[in-house]
């Protein structure tokens, strides 16, 4: 996970800054045109969201898990 954009290019970690306008968001599928962004990196390539459809995303991926957690009365890690 990384955000994008000049203000958060590390010149020591290399030449390339990592910039996501002209992409689409992979929450809501509109243009990414402005930065920050947030990127994530997988095994088959990267995904770019708005900073704000990151918030919804995490937000309903926590809620489904708690909600599972609260069905099957189980709790991770212990």
């Amino acid at each position: 996970m990384a955000l994008t954009g000049p203000d958060y290019w590390q010149p020591e970690q290399g030449d390339i800054m990592v910039t996501a306008i002209g992409t689409g968001c992979f929450f809501c599928g509109k243009p990414i045109d402005s930065e920050p962004a947030w990127m994530w990196s997988g095994a088959s390539g990267e995904i770019f969201l708005h900073l704000a459809c990151a918030a919804d995303l995490g937000i309903r991926l926590f809620a489904d898990l708690h909600r599972w957690q609260r069905t099957a009365g189980v709790r991770f890690g212990v």
